[in-house]
């Protein structure tokens, strides 16, 4: 009698014993309200037709220095890969000048991401407009003459290439496992597909991206409510368009597109002096300080947040019932602005054959206010961000 009550108290014991540490064990790995928010989110892309689980690695490929989105894309993506449903491999900096590369690795070590490999661009856009110049934040200063904020890389100048990092990446990774988020231009885009075989890889640059690209996923263009019109600011800018149409011309059409119009982001709209309250709990915060020491009421929307969140979370929320289709760039006969350069059109057309591009349509109401609680979720909200900023 005595040996099976012994029997029973030491399994009752084991048993809880290890409910204690599997408890343990998940509350010491992350927030746990934060996980099951990923994990829903990741499964809607799980279950989805148009979306492989498998892809798993990210680069970013930003403009960053100009409009305020790109840092929230940026933390979305952070947030993501803090909480290991997506792994960081590369960024590149598509917009030129060694200010923003140093931006971009400021942001990338602020959030615990400052050993990823960077590329730059060096042969891309050329003066294209800056509308919040907030890359001057790397240069302020703690009371104590200190930087604010801390960057990783010593010399920017021994950086590859963009394109040449592209090149790199992909050919370290699985077949179609990478998905690519672009946030600005396409010039070093259009330079991968343009690149040959080299140390990397005997593959062409089309070839390369056919190969071992699960998906992209960009902002810009100007779709359905707005109509076929002028391709706006990222694929339009004047020394932007060339870039733009050997873009559009050579990606293969067996990775798909995924648009997010300039349409969606107009509604996204989260005002400077809310920012700044959000993030009153912080004083060293990029946001914060961009929003502090620069005016950010330009007109400022949320756009770059939309290819980072279709990217992470799926895109069927975000794309509805568009058919694939296919977008193209032609130039029109006519100069509405009158600065002798004919107009370019930006089209979209549904195709039953070989479509592979797809847009963003508008959402509603409860749409924008879950995009909004992603938004300040990764950016602002001190629950969950504190725990992502590298010491």
């Amino acid at each position: 009698m005595k040996t099976k009550t012994n029997r029973w108290v030491w399994l009752i014991t084991l048993f809880f014993g290890l409910l204690l540490a599997s408890c343990s064990d998940i509350e010491e790995a992350y927030d746990i309200d934060a996980a099951s928010d990923i994990d829903a989110a990741s499964g809607d892309d799980s279950g989805s037709s148009q979306e492989s689980s498998d892809a798993k690695y990210v680069i970013y490929d930003t403009d960053i220095g100009s409009s305020t989105d790109d840092l929230f894309a940026l933390g979305i993506i952070y947030y993501f890969a803090h909480h290991n449903k997506a792994e960081l491999i590369g960024g590149i900096v598509c917009r030129m000048g060694e200010e923003y590369i140093k931006l971009a690795d400021l942001v990338n070590t602020y959030y615990g991401f400052g050993d990823i490999p960077m590329g730059v661009e060096r042969n891309g856009v050329e003066d294209p407009n800056v509308y919040i110049p907030y890359s001057g934040i790397a240069d302020l200063k703690n009371d104590d003459g200190t930087p604010m904020f801390k960057r990783s890389i010593e010399d920017y100048s021994t950086l590859p290439d963009g394109w040449k990092l592209y090149r790199k990446l992909l050919a370290e990774h699985p077949d179609h496992s990478v998905k690519i988020i672009s946030l600005g231009f396409m010039s070093v885009l259009a330079q991968l597909l343009n690149s040959e075989a080299d140390e990397y890889s005997p593959l062409s640059g089309v070839e390369l991206v056919s190969q071992k690209v699960h998906s992209l996923y960009v902002m810009g263009g100007k779709f359905g409510e707005e109509g076929n019109y002028k391709p706006g600011y990222n694929f339009g800018h004047q020394t932007a368009i060339n870039f733009s149409i050997e873009f559009l011309d050579k990606w293969p059409h067996s990775v798909p597109i995924y648009f997010s119009p300039s349409l969606p982001g107009d509604y996204l709209d989260y005002p400077s002096d809310e920012v700044v309250s959000d993030l009153s709990w912080i004083e060293a915060n990029p946001i914060k300080q961009t929003y502090m020491n620069y005016n950010c009421n330009t007109g400022q929307r949320m756009w770059d947040v939309y290819p980072a969140l279709m990217a992470l979370t799926g895109v069927d929320n975000y794309i509805g019932d568009i058919a694939p289709g296919i977008v193209t760039i032609s130039q029109k006969d006519e100069d509405s602005d009158g600065d002798g350069i004919l107009d370019y059109q930006m089209t979209f057309e549904e195709s039953s054959e070989g479509g592979y591009c797809q847009y963003q349509v508008l959402s509603d109401n409860e749409g924008l206010k879950e995009d909004m609680k992603w938004i300040k979720k990764c950016n602002t909200d001190q629950e969950t961000v504190r725990p992502l900023i590298n010491p």
